[in-house]
């Protein structure tokens, strides 16, 4: 998906275009958690566990919309048939006006991805981000419940708190990236939000206060995503964009294992979320301060 937006949007719009897009799974947060905590309540009906029904409701309307997409979506501007030839035109324009050579696109075809030192640094981000992120997200009902008793349902409400406020704040940020040119900064600074949310997370006692800072943590990793993949796909360049993006994923998303793998060692080995909360805010520092070492791209004409 962030190659396909390249193909419709100019560099200059890229990170609110993104943004958008993401913003859809943070939305899903905020209706999915309490659905998904009534769900759970038919835990017995009609013969199934509560996590059953649970996957049939919410799987089986995703599965559908899978052959929708590949019926209705069109690759390009110039194969949608809802498009005028003039309005493809106007399109692939904005497109064309909108790209900026990058000095830092790889130049000798695909194998100069798995060589750069930037993308395995790109490579890095992405893994910390997800280790925070996934680490966060399949936690955060435990951690929640932790301190404090109630049903499925409830839980599921106060768990979409954290989405709600992120989807609001993550296209604010994204609308600045863009209209700033600023990439790089607005990543660091969304990360080290983040590793502030989590490190007083840890330190409160007080359940309002601990889940404010969560919050906080949530917002900055939604923030750092749709300026990192602005950065990432300028970077790369149009020959390179798809096997590069590819390759930032498969080794980023490694942390959507490492994260809450590394939480569920630590709760069982500590009984707390204390040593967990810190390690998630550990690598969204790591992220800030990684990030600074990427090289800022030329701001491209808007």
């Amino acid at each position: 998906m962030i190659l396909y937006l390249t193909y419709w949007f100019p560099a200059p719009e890229r990170a609110r275009t993104i943004a958008m897009f993401v913003v859809g799974g943070v939305l899903a947060g905020v209706i999915g958690s309490p659905v998904s905590g009534a769900l759970l309540q038919l835990d017995g009906l009609g013969g199934l566990a509560g996590w059953q029904w649970l996957f049939l409701v919410e799987g089986i309307p995703a599965v559908l919309m899978g052959l929708v997409v590949l019926i209705v979506l069109p690759n390009r501007p110039q194969d949608a048939r809802w498009l005028s030839p003039a309005q493809k035109e106007w399109i692939q324009g904005r497109l064309n006006n909108g790209s900026t050579p990058s000095d830092a696109a790889p130049r000798h075809g695909l194998l100069a991805i798995f060589t750069n030192g930037r993308v395995w640094l790109l490579c890095l981000l992405y893994f910390l981000m997800n280790v925070g992120g996934y680490g966060y997200e399949l936690w955060l009902p435990s951690i929640i419940k932790s301190f404090t008793t109630t049903s499925s349902f409830v839980l599921g409400v106060i768990n979409a708190i954290p989405y709600l406020a992120a989807g609001v704040v993550m296209i604010l940020v994204a609308r600045y990236s863009d209209k700033t040119g600023e990439r790089r900064n607005v990543v660091a600074v969304a990360a080290l939000s983040s590793a502030i949310g989590f490190a007083f997370s840890a330190w409160f006692n007080n359940p309002y206060l601990a889940m404010a800072a969560l919050t906080l943590a949530f917002i900055g990793i939604k923030c750092t995503i749709a300026p990192f993949w602005a950065m990432t796909t300028t970077f790369l360049g149009s020959t390179a964009a798809a096997a590069g993006i590819a390759f930032i994923n498969s080794v980023g998303n490694l942390g959507g294992y490492a994260g809450p793998h590394l939480v569920g060692v630590i709760k069982d080995k500590t009984g707390s979320n204390v040593a967990a909360l810190l390690l998630l805010g550990a690598a969204l520092l790591g992220m800030a301060v990684c990030t600074l070492a990427v090289p800022k791209t030329q701001r491209t004409s808007r």
